[in-house]
């Protein structure tokens, strides 16, 4: 039989094993390490005798743990608990973190002979960082090493205890590594050969070849052990059937004999090859979009960028046309079994070297390595084929399908990085939407509609941006009477500018279009709506009560489902805030796309006191029957008409019109765009009731503007 008392030595955990009074029978040299004790002055003692502990407190939690051990014969564990040491020459250890094991030690039996104590020390780990040093203490349990718990020891003998570990063990004897000893977990790892008294290298030859006798050889040459973590080993675990590779970590521990010489090898270690192939899946799931099992956006910029070469190398981005009809009629199910037939019909396209990936919704790209602009925009054109050719049928219904591809080259030879082409070649798939879809844009270094379009991505982010970073600034415009008032309040158009990170201020003709077109628009209007109330709540009661804000809202945001609750929150939050004091202007166009939509949500709106101008009139053209379907008391003449009022007859009749119609029907009519005294004293005559422009007030800081123009009447400034 096997000497277990060099085996327990040669365990890194430390160990000592307990009679049922809780004396110490036998220890490992961890465990005098650990302890600071040495073995001599720890058999036959009570552990509470050596290890008294600081207080009782502490003593309770590991005497209960023991009492549980004894009376249910079961291993019981304590996880990080405090538990100081008395050293032999009196020094006293505090605040010490442990974790212990403590294990039924079973007779033949089935009685309880004792108990397996497996403290490790936690202390290193716990430590917050930037806590003093301990000296020779922390030194002394910087490393934590991995314990396996056991279950039905065989008495003192400590056999069933290495028998029954989960993590598996052998030792091996002599220079050939002859098999004195295997546990269960061993054996189940091996394949259930037998192996006792046999040499390694005969009972599995399959491991020669692959480096473990190697390794073996030099820690017995050497005695330095060998650590290993998730070492891959192809294993033969069936009679006669083929290799399975599996994950292990293990441990060569040497076993000296009293003259230091190495006389065999522990063997332990664990089969970690579930815990290896779930950490493979989750880096697998971390890379891959879920739904298409291709590369996701992450792994696809990982991939193209250790892309080598000169190239150039082609990218193409693509977008499934009218994707939302499909998710809108047909439901969330049905758009993403779409999203898997698109991914692979595209995959059926590609050669092995390409790289597909699924950016985000229905946002593809792929990469074609050493390809230039010709055969790029060939490949595009095949995609969008095969693209177009897939049937797809839900409940019934066929749905065509249509692809819309942006291309750009990088790479040394085309002088253009990844992040760049992928923006260059995003700008040209919106191009390619904006011009028809089912298109292929390539881009070209002088297509100033590419160029266009990435200025406006980066107006977005700028937006974004300082909408969080609460950059945008009110400027305010007032709107004089152009007769004898009928109202006590002054009116002013707020409008909005964005404070760069340089402190420029920029007008809103370079983010607001942006802003539209990127779907941004909702945001911006809430944030400067927020603003403004928030401004008017702030003013004095009396400079409060005698002015009127005209804030503009784009139909997105009128029509928006949650804008009504929106609107309710803030009178909550600003309630100095009157809804007359708020009149919210929405283009013209904007109003009558979906007259139905917007006539409710103006109607509800209007219900609590707020008021509504109808911006640029007459831009549309629309009927002037659209002016009895919406609560609007204000109409804003469209500036295109105002500027040549004076040198064109029509552009007259039209204001006239407008003025004329708007007093029939009691509402009043504002001229925009006022630029010169010439148009103004043109206004006079034809019934207008308000006008806004430059020559009238310059928009200004919003505080300043009220401040200031606020006693200010038309006389003043005509």
């Amino acid at each position: 039989m096997p000497n277990f008392q060099a085996i327990l030595d040669a365990w890194p955990s430390p160990a000592a094993t307990l009679d049922c009074d809780l004396t110490i029978t036998a220890c490992n040299v961890a465990y005098e390490d650990v302890t600071f004790r040495d073995k001599v002055s720890m058999l036959g003692r009570s552990i509470f005798e050596i290890f008294p502990g600081s207080d009782r407190p502490q003593c309770e939690v590991l005497q209960n743990s023991f009492l549980r051990v004894l009376k249910n014969k079961k291993p019981d564990h304590i996880s990080n608990f405090c538990y100081d040491l008395n050293t032999p020459v009196n020094s006293r250890f505090g605040d010490l973190r442990w974790t212990v094991t403590n294990i039924p030690l079973i007779s033949p039996a089935g009685e309880i002979a004792g108990i397996l104590h497996c403290p490790l020390n936690i202390t290193a780990l716990t430590k917050t960082h930037g806590e003093p040093d301990n000296g020779p203490l922390d030194h002394a349990h910087s490393v934590v090493r991995d314990t396996s718990s056991t279950q039905d020891v065989e008495g003192n003998s400590l056999h069933h205890l290495f028998q029954q570990a989960p993590g598996f063990v052998c030792i091996l004897h002599g220079p050939q590594h002859v098999y004195e000893f295997a546990n269960d977990a061993y054996y189940q790892l091996v394949g259930h050969r037998k192996i006792i008294g046999k040499v390694l290298a005969e009972v599995l030859p399959e491991v020669v070849s692959q480096g473990f006798l190697e390794k073996l050889d030099r820690v017995y040459r050497t005695g330095e052990p060998f650590i290993g973590r998730a070492l891959p080993i192809d294993l033969q675990r069936i009679s006669g059937g083929s290799l399975e590779q599996r994950y292990i970590d293990l441990i060569y521990q040497p076993i000296f004999d009293e003259d230091r010489q190495v006389t065999g090898i522990f063997v332990q270690g664990h089969d970690v090859s579930e815990a290896y192939f779930l950490a493979k899946e989750i880096a697998y799931q971390a890379s891959h979009d879920c739904l298409t099992g291709i590369a996701n956006r992450r792994e696809f910029s990982r991939l193209t960028e250790d892309i080598g070469g000169p190239g150039p190398h082609a990218l193409l981005y693509m977008d499934i046309d009218h994707f939302k009809i499909v998710n809108d009629r047909c439901g969330h199910a049905a758009g993403d079994i779409l999203l898997q037939e698109v991914t692979s019909v595209l995959e059926s396209q590609t050669i092995k070297s390409d790289i597909l990936a699924r950016l985000g919704g229905d946002e593809f790209a792929l990469v074609r390595q050493n390809c230039n602009a010709e055969k790029a925009v060939e490949l595009a054109h095949h995609l969008r084929k095969a693209i177009k050719s897939i049937n797809f049928i839900w409940q019934g219904r066929r749905y065509s399908i249509t692809l819309s591809v942006g291309v750009a080259n990088f790479g040394e030879v085309a002088g253009v990085d990844y992040e760049t082409a992928l923006g260059l070649a995003d700008a040209a798939c919106f191009l390619a939407k904006e011009k028809g879809r089912d298109r292929v844009k390539l881009n070209r270094p002088t297509d100033e509609e590419i160029w266009k379009q990435l200025s406006d991505m980066d107006n977005v982010t700028r937006l974004q941006e300082a909408i969080k970073d609460d950059r945008i600034v009110l400027y305010g415009q007032r709107i004089f009477h152009l007769g004898a008032s009928d109202s006590e309040q002054a009116y002013y158009e707020i409008l909005s500018r964005l404070r760069n990170e340089a402190g420029e201020l920029i007008g809103p003709g370079a983010f607001i279009p942006a802003a539209e077109r990127f779907g941004m628009i909702e945001d911006l209007d809430r944030h400067v709506v927020t603003k403004s109330f928030a401004h008017l709540d702030s003013l004095d009661e009396n400079l409060r009560s005698s002015v009127c804000y005209f804030i503009n809202i784009s139909g997105i945001t009128l029509s928006s489902p949650t804008f009504f609750s929106f609107i309710e929150r803030l009178l909550s939050d600003y309630p100095a805030v009157l809804t007359p004091q708020i009149c919210f202007e929405v283009t013209e166009t904007a109003a009558i796309s979906d007259i139905r939509r917007s006539a409710v949500a103006m109607q509800k709106l209007a219900e609590y006191g707020f008021r509504f101008a109808l911006d640029d009139f007459g831009s549309g053209m629309a009927s002037f029957a659209y002016l009895q379907e919406l609560p609007v008391q204000f109409v804003k003449i469209d500036g295109e008409f105002v500027k040549t009022v004076a040198a064109n007859p029509a552009s007259a009749i039209i204001v006239e019109s407008v003025a004329k119609i708007g007093a029939c029907m009691e509402i009043r009519t504002i001229a925009e765009s006022i630029e010169s005294a010439t148009m103004l004293r043109k206004l006079q005559p034809l019934g207008v009731h308000y006008g806004q422009g430059y020559a009238l007030h310059e928009p200004e800081d919003l505080d300043t503007a009220i401040r200031s123009n606020h006693e200010l009447s038309f006389a003043h400034v005509g």
